[in-house]
């Protein structure tokens, strides 16, 4: 199949053989036959329609910060919802965000209108769509705890918006994630502040995030999700295994709940160090620690 008869079809970048370690936040990913930069959702229902029509497929990502792209790259079309969808607009105290703001540029903008409800998310590099897809959350908070509604593109490729009452969810589970839904908008539902006092907070959770995670090299945020009644990263810790290494990627002395890229890692290493790490958890304390980031692509 030609996949450059994709690119009048769409407003957007249609780039092709594109290394996805340019595209996630681990910097690790081997190529993808063909990358499209949406402009809208119109361009994303578009690309999809192409994708059907000529059995090819198709893989919608965002800000690639919960993703190991694996080493043998992406077969197909990537959609990958980032600048060309980043605005936002603000009616009294309803934010509808397109699908491509961060949380991070999220909750610092909200803060400087004194709007509340987004302090937590500072610092977290997912993007909206990523949040409402998946409910992302931090510090005892979660996105559907302001989330109202959601544009999103269905299996029958119809652009229309979803009330949060109509979705089911929880600890970074969405009925979205079930049935082929890709969010292009999210409705936030947030309460006025005092604008002062919301900076401030947004600063402190970034000064607590820079004290406590590795961000000083390229991860994926959390790589296991926290078990009932407990943390991942305090079970890696207690374990002894941060520092633990496997090629270029390693457990964070910083924060056990993290793998660090030291630099040209691979997807392999990241796959391997993993498994390292539940076996020896399980062996120690009988948790089974499950993987939060997703794993795409081929070996």
């Amino acid at each position: 199949m030609n996949l450059s008869a994709l690119k009048p079809k769409v407003k957007g970048d249609v780039l092709f053989d594109v290394p996805m370690r340019k595209y996630t936040t681990w910097h690790i990913g081997g190529a993808a036959d063909c990358l499209v930069l949406p402009k809208d959702a119109e361009d994303i229902a578009a690309v999809i329609r192409f994708a059907m029509a000529n059995d090819v497929p198709y893989t919608v990502i965002g800000n690639g910060s919960n993703l190991l792209v694996l080493d043998g790259g992406i077969r197909g079309i990537v959609i990958r919802i980032g600048e060309g969808m980043a605005t936002y607009t603000v009616e009294n105290t309803l934010v509808t965000a397109k699908s491509g703001c961060t949380l991070t540029k999220m909750a610092r903008e909200t803060a400087k209108l004194g709007l509340k409800g987004l302090e937590w998310a500072a610092g977290i590099p997912a993007s909206i769509g990523g949040a409402a897809y998946m409910n992302a959350g931090a510090y005892g908070h979660f996105f559907y705890e302001t989330l109202e509604a959601a544009e999103i593109i269905d299996r029958d490729c119809k652009i229309r918006v979803v009330s949060k009452n109509d979705l089911s969810y929880g600890y970074r589970h969405t009925s979205l994630m079930e049935n082929g839904a890709i969010v292009t908008k999210a409705m936030i539902r947030t309460s006025y502040g005092d604008k002062t006092q919301l900076l401030a907070a947004v600063e402190e959770t970034l000064k607590l995030r820079r004290k406590n995670q590795p961000l000083d090299l390229p991860s994926a945020g959390s790589v296991f999700k926290n078990p009932s009644g407990d943390h991942a990263g305090r079970l890696v810790e207690v374990s002894g295994l941060c520092g633990l290494r496997v090629g270029n990627a390693q457990v964070s002395e910083k924060h056990g709940n993290f793998i660090v890229n030291l630099g040209g890692c691979t997807a392999e290493d990241v796959l391997t160090l993993m498994d390292q790490v539940q076996a020896e958890v399980k062996r120690q304390y009988g948790v089974v620690l499950e993987p939060e980031v997703l794993k795409i692509g081929r070996p």
